[in-house]
């Protein structure tokens, strides 16, 4: 990440070309917005953002005290994802971890290869 910043940061698009999936552009049908800056929106509103009045759910929620990650895409969530939060004037979270590759029988756990572990399976037992 330090070696990225380093190299000098540039503008980032928010949306995309390369595919069709995702919230359409307004104006622009070849463009979809980038999933992140979608994401962004989600998060937020779940939290009933534009109310940040005090004892509200973003005010107790928002930002998180510890944002963990995948090391995979530890650059967007220590550059992009800041700045995103930064743009719209929202506090960024307080500390950013990122951990290895989390296993399952000597596979890297995925959805698409469909060997998650059921979080609520888990608590029952």
């Amino acid at each position: 990440v330090l070696g990225f910043v380093k190299q000098g940061l540039r503008d980032l698009s928010i949306s995309r070309t390369t595919f069709k999936w995702g919230v359409p552009v307004p104006g622009d049908d070849d463009h979809v917005m980038y999933v992140w800056i979608d994401a962004l929106a989600n998060y937020i509103s779940a939290l009933g953002y534009p109310n940040m009045d005090e004892g509200s759910s973003f005010d107790k929620f928002w930002p998180g005290s510890l944002h963990v990650v995948g090391k995979d895409i530890l650059r967007f969530h220590a550059i992009y994802w800041p700045a995103f939060l930064m743009a719209a004037d929202l506090p960024v979270p307080k500390r950013l971890f990122a951990h290895g590759w989390w296993t399952k029988d000597g596979e890297k756990i995925s959805k698409s290869l469909g060997n998650v572990i059921d979080p609520v399976e888990l608590v029952e037992k």
